[in-house]
């Protein structure tokens, strides 16, 4: 259960501290994994679908399993999260600070090499581009990226530099491969009561989770 939930929570926190400014709306992306086989058993408890719901100053993204949701609720303006999960009948508020000079000098950003590759994703003709990172084990990867320049392209923390917004993209956690693409953009206005925190959450930083958790 342990790596289920980090795993959810390494999707969710691509995300954080986005700024749509030219763009509100809503875009679910379907999930698929490739799973080693000792993993393979645990395929029906991953998510099938993330929503990312993006407001003028905040965005949301939702995930649902067997055993409950996860919400990420993120202000691009201070960079502060909160994490909601409502899991086996505990409902917890974890509480995401904004990170530090240090963390933002420390980060490496991933390079992209860019071609003539086009592919149509949710309605939107997408480019294509290989990105190439790192690992922590010191091995260089390739990943297939295919964006939209008709969202802005302040993309996300780990896919900053590209030229467009991700529609689909894969990614590589805890020996799985987990492959994002967009079914559906849809542009909307929304209430700020969108992003507001729901009644019932108990409120608790990221180490006081861990610890509840055992971890």
């Amino acid at each position: 259960m342990k790596n289920k939930i980090f795993t959810l929570l390494a999707v969710s926190a691509l995300f954080i501290g986005t700024s749509f400014a030219q763009f509100e709306g809503k875009i679910v992306y379907s999930l698929d994994y490739e799973l080693p086989e000792a993993m393979e058993s645990q395929r029906a408890m991953l998510p099938a679908t993330m929503d990312l719901i993006i407001g003028k100053e905040k965005t949301k993204i939702v995930q649902n399993t067997m055993m409950g949701s996860q919400i990420v609720i993120s202000d691009t303006k201070t960079k502060e999260s909160v994490l909601l999960m409502d899991m086996m009948g505990q409902k917890m508020a974890i509480n995401m600070p904004a990170p530090t000079e240090e963390d933002l000098k420390n980060e490496e950003l991933p390079t992209f090499k860019y071609d003539d590759k086009t592919k149509k994703i949710a309605g939107y003709k997408c480019k294509h581009a290989i990105m190439i990172v790192e690992d922590e084990n010191g091995e260089v990867n390739e990943i297939d990226v295919y964006y939209t320049e008709e969202i802005p392209s302040e993309a996300n923390s780990k896919l900053k530099g590209l030229k467009g917004f991700p529609l689909e993209y894969a990614m590589a956690p805890q020996g799985m491969v987990m492959t994002l693409t967009a079914k559906s953009v849809t542009k909307e206005k929304l209430p700020a009561s969108e992003f507001n925190v729901p009644e019932g959450y108990k409120t608790m930083t990221m180490e006081e989770f861990k610890a509840s958790m055992g971890m």
